[in-house]
């Protein structure tokens, strides 16, 4: 979850370190630093807090050495401080890492045994204390660096430098994220696609268990431990998206990605579908091979908000049992799969550590059964592992708490659902052109619904004296109950809970005051009567309520607070209709409360670690 960039470059690292740190800032951390060789020595500089700390730390402290390595971390092991940033070193090793060792402890106690000392109580800084123990025996990296892996346990991205090959920076990958670049300066290795935005004019990802090291003349990669056998990997162009990575005006980042939906609504359109039908061209056995007799889907946070909508279409319209997990519990529960079964994962990074782990378990069990990826990075490792690629076709998504990228999911799930419906003979050509006449739409009843943020910016006072806030819905509404309550709490630090209606009489009713705002998505798509009687029942226990639906509810203004109206929507619609009223809530709660929006404390864009 942290950030690395290295580069060997043809001039001082140091501008390099710093652009390529600033441009993953948005992944969260609590700490900073940099190393570079010079005249023969490390030089470190380190700072807890924002990048400013570091950057002010540097203008006192130049780095001048062509060769470095920087890091934003993200606590698992220690508190943040100074000692704990990343890098950690020796005198003549440094190392900055991301992932989880998890036999840290055990080789800790193995080199204090050997009277090494300690400076943190991070997992990472037994590395370079390994490394420099081997390279006392041998100074030879390539045949340590096997030596060093094999000793590690969990989940790694390193970049690693030594004083007794200063022209060289050594990498390795297992578990984490990690790709190569080059540019007109130099060579890079980099956590992050937007590390080198800007620098690099091509990239390549590194293949699991991969490590080697890059020069000034170009990169040596070697493949799994022990075969020691250099590979070879083809350059890419850098990705446009890449690119268009500011905030456009908007004085946030997740504001402006609020706004981008729409369009991202009619790209997706325009990409997949037309009258005829779906089409997914990085997935085209979607249309030919035997509809399976099952469907599990995988995946983490708002992306198995995503997944748990999908289910309601996927079982009504296909007539299958579609089973959805979270990432991190389907890996441990030993499940049973069986034959003629599909696996869907979502995320947006394609890194995701949980649903990386789950997908290789499922394709260890079962290889014949086919893997579907939806995904915002077509070069990610899930993408690259899975069978098939449905690409979000976002953008680049900078804010913490997903907006743009939630909403593309759902969209490309609806196509993926009508277009299973169609060939099973459940939906009718002419369902399916009044759905895809929905879907089209999506665009403008979009746009018109932000033109209601200012509505939303005065329910923010309800919201200044609460001890939580409650969302309920039926249906697919009670999954955007679950990403309006995550929303909520994500970015503004309120307690919030997703609820079914149905369900709020066996325990959470307990809770309802007037200190409680109730949230009630009730489009007439979903059970309208039944969420209708749930808001009485709140109601009459003092609760401030705020409806959102796509009906109108003139008869119970004295009863709420607000009434948010939605453009109606289909079955497929209504979700991705009533998802963008949640996202600007949580924004302007979070504006009113003074929180930080685009980065919110404790959290990282990118979960690379259990």
């Amino acid at each position: 979850m942290c950030g690395i960039i290295g580069v060997v470059s043809n001039r001082s690292s140091q501008v390099d370190l710093l652009q390529g740190l600033k441009n993953m800032e948005y992944r969260g951390y609590d700490s900073a630093g940099i190393c570079t060789i010079e005249n023969k020595h490390l030089k470190t500089s380190k700072a807890v807090g924002k990048l400013d700390q570091l950057t002010a730390c540097l203008a006192t402290h130049e780095h001048v050495g062509k060769v470095g390595i920087g890091h934003t971390r993200w606590a698992t092991h220690g508190k943040a401080t100074v000692e704990n940033a990343h890098p950690h070193s020796t005198a003549n090793v440094a190392v900055v890492h991301n992932g989880i060792i998890e036999n840290h402890v055990k080789l800790r106690r193995s080199l204090e045994f050997d009277a090494v000392n300690f400076l943190s109580h991070t997992d990472t800084e037994v590395i370079p204390h390994l490394l420099t123990k081997l390279l006392q025996q041998d100074q030879s990296m390539k045949k340590n660096i096997p030596l060093l892996l094999a000793q590690l346990e969990g989940a790694y991205a390193l970049g690693m430098l030594n004083l007794a090959t200063p022209d060289e920076l050594w990498f390795a990958r297992k578990g984490s994220p990690l790709l190569l670049a080059r540019g007109n300066h130099g060579y890079y290795i980099a956590s992050d696609g937007l590390a080198v935005a800007g620098v690099a004019t091509e990239m390549m990802y590194l293949d699991e268990g991969e490590w080697g090291y890059i020069h000034q003349n170009g990169v040596i990669i070697y493949n799994q431990l022990g075969d020691n056998v250099t590979q070879t990997h083809t350059w890419q162009a850098m990705p446009d998206r890449l690119e268009n990575s500011g905030k456009g005006g908007y004085d946030h980042f997740m504001l402006k990605e609020i706004h981008e939906q729409p369009a991202i609504m009619a790209h997706i359109m325009d990409s997949y579908a037309s009258k005829e039908g779906v089409q997914f061209p990085d997935a085209t056995w979607l249309s030919d091979v035997v509809l399976p007799d099952r469907i599990v889907m995988v995946a983490c946070g708002t992306s198995y908000h995503a997944a748990l909508t999908a289910r309601y279409w996927l079982e009504r319209y296909l007539q299958v049992s579609v089973e959805v997990d979270v990432a991190s519990e389907y890996r441990y529960r030993d499940p049973i799969i069986g034959s003629n079964t599909w696996l869907i994962t979502l995320s947006q990074s394609g890194e995701t550590a949980d649903t990386l782990e789950a997908l290789r378990l499922f394709k260890g069990k079962t290889p014949d059964n086919r893997t579907l990826a939806i995904c915002n990075v077509p070069s990610s490792s899930l993408v690259r592992e899975s069978d098939g690629l449905i690409a979000l076709n976002a953008g680049v998504e900078i804010g913490v708490a997903s907006t743009k990228a939630y909403t593309a999911q759902l969209a490309i799930l609806a196509l993926l659902a009508m277009k299973l419906a169609v060939r099973s003979g459940n939906m009718s050509k002419q369902a399916w052109r009044e759905h895809y006449q929905a879907m089209c739409n999506l665009e403008e009843n979009m746009n018109d619904i932000l033109t209601c943020s200012s509505d939303i910016q005065k329910l923010t006072p309800l919201f200044s004296d609460v001890h939580g806030v409650l969302f309920l819905g039926r249906g697919p509404s009670f999954p955007l109950a679950l990403e309006g309550a995550l929303k909520l709490k994500e970015i503004s630090y309120l307690h919030a809970e997703g609820y079914p209606a149905g369900e709020m009489k066996h325990g959470p009713i307990a809770l309802i005051d007037a200190q409680l705002p109730v949230i009630i998505i009730a489009p007439k798509q979903y059970h309208l009567d039944k969420v209708i009687s749930s808001l009485h029942e709140v109601k009459a226990r003092g609760a401030k309520v705020i409806l959102l639906t796509d009906v109108k509810m003139d008869d119970y203004s004295d009863d709420v607070e607000s009434i948010i109206s939605l453009p109606t929507g289909d079955y497929f619609t209504a979700p991705l209709l009533a998802a963008i009223p949640l996202q600007l809530l949580a924004y302007e709660v979070a504006k009113f409360k003074g929180t930080d929006v685009d980065q919110p404390r404790n959290l990282a864009k990118s979960v690379t670690v259990e």
